[in-house]
């Protein structure tokens, strides 16, 4: 072992608040890590293979992914609005443990690119195999997905999907959750650009997270104590988009999911270039606050994807018996 390197204090850690045992993966101020390989330039090491997706640390991001059937596995790097990448960098064999493959890419900044994933392995598709090392992927744990931040527009002819990393630095203060008993749950379902969409809201910011708080007087007059939002993570409402006697049909609920982990870039009033996810979270905080819960609408059991004639832009291409 280099003895310059010393290793990162990593793990779960479990501390009381208010009495309920939680649970919070803690990274520490500073990290000691050297490189161990460069790759098309850039220095890396093996990660940290507990931490899934793409994650900001002090000196690099560490990429972790998962594949059972993958043969390999390639990291794309681009500049914002590039269609090609800047950088490929192969997940070396021995960054591999298991079906996890993980990497520090030192000296990365977080706002001068974007990343996807190329997936080698078997096409097999009576066995569901259907690997395909030229696609790029989008990561299943994206918290932050770009292509699609205005409502009603689809992706540009020849782009993908691709993922930002998102700076984790939100502070909820001291924010507990109202937890209230199931008995006294008066619920407001609603759909976060439905609810103020339309002039007669009333509100500055219609149709985003921003304009459902500006309705947090109203919710309370009426006596609700939790908000359920229907879908609020990154779905593709052009899909089978058409038009109906002169009207725009779009796929409007969000039960098509693109990514589980990133909020939908449309609700958001401004944009939140690696700060994705801070309007939805100061929604909830400032609810909470109210004694108001908010609760999420999640279907788990398909995708945007669809069945196997739908697009492949994610799950599928890294391990579809796994995903699906």
């Amino acid at each position: 072992m280099d003895s310059r390197e010393t290793h990162m204090p990593h793990g779960v850690i479990t501390e009381r608040e208010k009495g309920e045992q939680v649970e919070k993966l803690v990274l520490p101020r500073t990290i000691h890590l050297v490189p161990m390989d460069y790759l098309d330039g850039f220095a890396v090491r093996p990660g940290f293979y507990e931490i899934n997706g793409a994650t900001a640390i002090p000196g690099g991001v560490n990429f972790t992914v998962y594949s059972h059937g993958a043969t390999a596995i390639e990291l794309l790097l681009f500049r914002r609005e590039k269609t090609e990448p800047f950088a490929i960098l192969p997940f070396p064999e021995h960054y591999r443990i298991g079906n996890v493959y993980s990497m520090i890419v030192f000296q990365l900044n977080i706002e001068e690119f974007e990343y996807a994933y190329r997936v080698d392995g078997p096409y097999e598709p009576g066995k569901g195999l259907v690997f395909d090392r030229n696609k790029y992927l989008l990561d299943p744990y994206a918290k932050a997905v770009t292509g699609q931040s205005q409502w009603g527009e689809s992706l540009p002819s020849g782009q993908h999907y691709r993922a930002r990393v998102v700076k984790d630095d939100f502070d909820w203060g001291d924010m507990g959750q109202p937890l209230l008993p199931m008995e006294d749950l008066i619920i407001y379902e609603l759909h976060v650009r439905g609810f103020t969409k339309d002039p007669s809201s009333g509100v500055l910011h219609p149709g985003t997270f921003a304009g459902l708080m500006e309705k947090l007087p109203y919710l309370l007059e009426l006596g609700v104590n939790v908000v359920e939002l229907m879908p609020i993570f990154e779905f593709d409402e052009m899909q089978d988009y058409r038009e109906v006697d002169g009207e725009k049909l779009y796929n409007y609920w969000g039960y098509n999911t693109v990514s589980f982990f990133a909020p939908n870039t449309s609700y958001t009033s401004s944009k939140e270039y690696n700060r994705e996810g801070n309007e939805l979270k100061n929604l909830i905080q400032v609810f909470n606050r109210h004694g108001i819960e908010v609760y999420l609408d999640v279907v788990f059991n398909h995708t945007a994807e669809g069945n196997e004639n739908g697009p492949f832009f994610s799950f599928k291409g890294f391990d579809n018996n796994i995903y699906y």
